[in-house]
């Protein structure tokens, strides 16, 4: 676990532990690596929502699926980011979606009690690590009203210009990359791939999207919300 302190360092649950005391914490955690290949089902609807995860490598997808084979992501975490953290907090019992690698990867599994409950020696580090995770719901409740705002647009057209915007928006109103590709963004944004295949060309055609290298620009305003028509 040790190649991966920098990454501990950033992430918000452990904000406030030196780094030198990171890898006692994680002992202390009982937490766990695991490698994941492509495609693999991290874990699957159903199963125990008992576990928060932190992605080391590549890139993790939660899904959901419905009984007529229905697919829509509902979030895509990077290096460095946390899931299942929510689920692990509710008072569910069993995961309502899937966690899939969406390339390889890999990452770190932590018991959620071993996070809510401080261990024997009530250390100081341990203690810190509720009242982060306490913000880091917060963020994700302001995130997900977010996502509520691109998919209450009326068109694709509405929905895709409104993501996009908060992605500028992310980058400091800079070049952003899109960490889906038209399929999964899609499925993301709730719309058909064809739909949302036909707008991104068209913004491209109109200049209003321009990539290079996998990054791309809003030649326009940024987007006020999921309202805009570009």
């Amino acid at each position: 676990m040790e190649s991966y302190l920098d990454l501990y360092t950033q992430n918000p649950l452990f904000a406030g532990v030196e780094p030198q005391e990171l890898l006692p914490l994680l002992e202390c955690l009982q937490a766990q690596k695991r490698t994941c290949p492509k495609g693999t089902a991290i874990f699957a609807e159903g199963d125990p929502a008992h576990t928060l995860g932190i992605v080391l490598t590549g890139r993790v997808n939660t899904v959901y699926e419905d009984l007529l084979g229905g697919r829509s992501i509902i979030g895509a975490m990077k290096p460095g980011q946390l899931f299942c953290d929510a689920f692990a907090c509710s008072t569910e019992q069993r995961m309502p979606v899937s966690v899939v690698a969406q390339v390889d990867s890999a990452v770190l599994l932590i018991d959620i009690q071993r996070v809510l409950h401080t261990c024997v020696h009530a250390c100081r580090q341990h203690q810190r690590l509720t009242e982060n995770l306490l913000h880091i719901l917060a963020d994700k409740y302001v995130a997900l009203n977010l996502k509520m705002i691109h998919l209450s647009g009326r068109t694709t057209r509405r929905k895709l210009l409104s993501y996009l915007s908060e992605q500028m928006r992310l980058a400091g109103g800079g070049p952003f990359a899109v960490p889906f590709n038209q399929q999964e963004l899609a499925d993301y944004l709730f719309t058909d791939r064809s739909g949302l295949s036909t707008e991104w060309n068209r913004l491209k055609k109109e200049g209003v999207l321009k990539g290079q290298d996998g990054l791309y620009t809003l030649c326009a305003a940024p987007c006020a919300g999921a309202d805009c028509d570009g």
